[in-house]
């Protein structure tokens, strides 16, 4: 999923975008390239999330760390611990709400995913939908994901309907461009003395895979060699482009992965067609993207634009476990077996030209999340490799930022850019919030970046962490711990039983001689991984990140204890809608 913040100065606009789930890595090999993140511009290759969605868009929309906020795990497993609440503090107002009393108009696009899911009813309450939390309008979802041909809707904080059926053409994320330039065009007419700031965050490409057949055919073929080569190809083309430096070395694919070669014959064409309709999915999401940039091209107003462009809030999904017509049925653990799913994709649906339609919610192979998270280990939802956090990140400002090929390499993390864009815009960060005494923001600004790309980085330090899976960087280093869950293999019951942190083992990496995290020292150097140990536990501490696991909490361990109703019986009346 793409995110990308626009934010217009007087007469800047900022704009943060953050897309779920996609991958600049993907553009190595065929997938199409990104055209939202015009010249002159500067990109960064060292940039992260965390390594799941609610958290990174906690992290972005309020410049503190997620846990901090109560966002330590997505919203629908909150609980009752301090740093997984699901409920963001008046104590750190969002960007929206603070650039809005600065004279902002604010808007928010797409995937939202940071309300309590007991507040998603028509009585609300709505202090913590878009709007309550600062934006004075939003056009999205507010779950974690939505199907793109019948999306379920809110308008502000009411609950919609698309305003086409996928029969006359309907695609979200199509529609979301539209709005997002029909929010342009209302400032520019009634207050074109107002700056705005828009927060664009398609659904793309997040699952479900939805994208018309004719994107998804531009793919045809391209991925045939499997996804061992397809990484190797990806690998070399980012060392050729000058991403990523020469001395990088690929790593490995995890034993516990599935291969390519273990893959049945009869089974590959299933398997390629999901990969296809995800890289048709790819670039019809940019597609979108660039459609709102050129709306800022015909008004005028892109060369004192701040475009900051985030390709995901996390690192490519293994969710699809080993590939389906159906991404719920892996996620909660529930057979899908290719036979059964080819036999309702002919019976039912026509066959493999389904995939990407709306009579499906399909999801790629895990393993085709290792090939598109290359050159690192891991993929979504792991906290202790870059493969499930770091995320290329583009920043586009004509007026102001020099364009330059070169990507920048200092360490950073969501968390900057709050900070960035309000040194960018000149606004100084406000002790009180209508009354609320505000937390000190945990980011630190990246514009000293813009104009000189071999400053020393300002960030010295920066914890990472997701249902146990854990990491922390430090002056070059980072130690991490993979955690007890899998993502791309099914819950083993014995390890998530018998996990116990204190006896995770830490893993070490120099980061100044090793960017894809391919030599671990912690044999080598126990010392320093002690160090990095205590590093983490006072920043974990700090951050109200303990007891770590709480995010395993209500969505393993103690389900019943989840976010929930609490009435047990319900009277419904004839004409009672979700509207």
């Amino acid at each position: 999923m793409t995110m990308w913040a626009t934010v217009r100065l007087r007469p800047l606009v900022a704009r943060s975008t953050l897309p779920p789930c996609r991958r600049w890595r993907d553009t190595g090999a065929y997938i199409h390239g990104v055209t939202c993140s015009p010249s002159p511009k500067v990109s960064y290759n060292r940039f992260h999330t965390t390594a799941i969605c609610s958290p990174t868009r906690a992290f972005l929309l309020t410049g503190r760390n997620s846990h901090n906020v109560g966002a330590g795990q997505i919203t629908e497993a909150a609980s009752g611990f301090p740093g997984y609440t699901g409920t963001i503090p008046k104590s750190a107002a969002t960007l929206a709400k603070v650039l809005s009393g600065y004279g902002y108009d604010t808007a928010a696009f797409g995937k939202w995913h940071n309300t309590p899911v007991d507040d998603l009813m028509k009585s609300g309450p709505f202090d913590q939908y878009p709007t309550g939390l600062g934006f004075s309008y939003f056009y999205g979802f507010l779950a974690g994901e939505t199907s793109q041909y019948n999306p379920r809707l809110y308008e502000n904080t009411n609950p919609i309907e698309p305003p086409r059926k996928p029969e006359e053409g309907y695609h979200l994320t199509e529609d979301m461009a539209d709005q997002a330039i029909k929010f342009i065009r209302a400032n520019r007419a009634l207050t074109p003395d107002r700056p705005f700031f828009i927060y664009f965050a398609p659904g793309g490409a997040h699952g479900p895979h939805h994208v018309h057949k004719e994107w998804a055919d531009k793919y045809k073929g391209k991925f045939d060699m499997g996804w061992e080569k397809l990484r190797n190809i990806t690998f070399e083309k980012q060392k050729a482009m000058g991403w990523i430096p020469n001395s990088t070395k690929l790593t490995p694919i995890d034993p516990t992965m599935v291969k390519w070669k273990e893959i049945p014959e009869e089974q590959r064409a299933f398997q390629l067609r999901l990969m296809e309709v995800y890289a048709g999915y790819l670039e019809h999401t940019d597609t979108q993207d660039g459609k709102v940039v050129e709306e800022l091209e015909r008004q005028g107003l892109f060369n004192n634009t701040l475009i900051i462009y985030v390709l995901g809030d996390n690192g490519a999904s293994a969710e699809g476990i080993h590939g389906t017509i159906d991404e719920l049925l892996a996620e909660n653990a529930l057979p899908s077996a290719y036979q059964q799913q080819m036999e309702v994709l002919n019976r039912d649906f026509g066959g493999l030209d389904a995939l990407g339609s709306q009579h499906v919610d399909k999801m790629y192979h895990s393993s085709w999340a290792w090939a598109l998270d290359t050159p690192f280990k891991s993929t979504k939802l792991v906290a202790a490799h870059f493969g499930g956090m770091r995320t290329p990140m583009v920043m586009s400002w004509p007026k102001v930022i020099k364009h330059d090929p070169t990507p920048r390499s200092q360490f950073h993390h969501v968390c900057d850019i709050a900070p960035t864009i309000y040194e960018a815009v000149g606004v100084q960060f406000p002790t009180r919030v209508e009354g609320a005494k505000q937390m000190p923001l945990d980011g630190v600004s990246m514009v000293y970046t813009w104009n000189n790309v071999s400053v020393k980085e300002r960030k010295s330090a920066q914890y990472f962490e997701v249902m146990g899976s854990r990491g922390v960087y430090k002056d070059g280093w980072f130690a991490s711990v993979f955690g007890p869950r899998i993502p791309w293999a099914e819950a083993n019951e014995t390890r998530m039983r018998e996990w116990n942190p204190d006896t995770d083992v830490w893993e070490l990496y120099d980061l100044t001689r090793d960017f894809s995290q391919a030599e671990d020292l912690a044999k080598e150097m126990p010392d320093q991984v002690a160090k990095m140990k205590q590093i983490f536990l006072m920043e974990a501490t700090a951050n109200k990140v303990l007891p770590i696991g709480a995010g395993l909490y209500t969505i393993y361990y103690h389900p019943e204890e989840g976010p929930h109703s609490p009435l047990t019986e319900w009277k419904l009346y004839e004409g009672l809608t979700r509207r």
